[in-house]
């Protein structure tokens, strides 16, 4: 009999267990309007303070969100390539590579792009976003630090002033394909 007893009780700690759990392993729902207008917010402030915005609970809040939802699509592209192969080094790659990321978030939310993938032209627009977005923030960290000083980067700032960043575009290498 208590064998009995302890076996029912081992179930009832593992039902326990398992109910508390399972909301930590639930599939969240698709973004809400209240997100997705958090998110441009946010990418409007890390265009003037960059680094705070990657450093802040918001900056963290997006990460994860950018990972979780499942209504949109993120993956990586020709801006977030460049920033890998040399564009910027160090810190000043890392901060960029953040504010890439939250630029084309707050472009495809802008413009209910879900898997720009799928679509060459949504492809492009959202690596210009990106790229337009990477080089503000780079503006902002430069005055502020002119050691962040990137060649590669006031080059492509020239071209983007002169109205020519879709150049800059086409001669960056494609991302490998899943």
């Amino acid at each position: 009999m208590q064998l009995t007893q302890y076996f029912q009780q081992a179930c009832a700690i593992i039902a326990l267990a398992a109910g508390l759990a399972a909301p930590a392993f639930a599939e969240r729902g698709p973004s809400t309007p209240e997100e997705r207008a958090r998110v441009v917010a946010l990418a409007e402030a890390a265009n003037r303070d960059p680094i705070g915005v990657m450093n802040s609970a918001d900056g963290r809040w997006f990460m994860k969100w950018s990972d979780e939802i499942p209504d949109y699509s993120f993956g990586p592209d020709r801006g977030a390539l460049w920033m890998e192969t040399g564009a910027a080094k160090g810190d000043l790659r890392r901060v960029l590579r953040f504010h890439h990321t939250l630029s084309t978030a707050a472009y495809q939310v802008q413009h209910q792009m879900f898997d720009p993938m799928k679509d060459p032209a949504q492809m492009e627009a959202k690596t210009m976003a990106g790229i337009d977005g990477l080089l503000r923030a780079y503006e902002s960290l430069k005055d502020k630090r002119p050691e962040n000083r990137s060649e590669v980067l006031d080059n492509a700032l020239m071209l983007r002033d002169q109205g020519k960043l879709a150049t800059l575009y086409k001669s960056l290498p494609q991302p490998p394909r899943n």
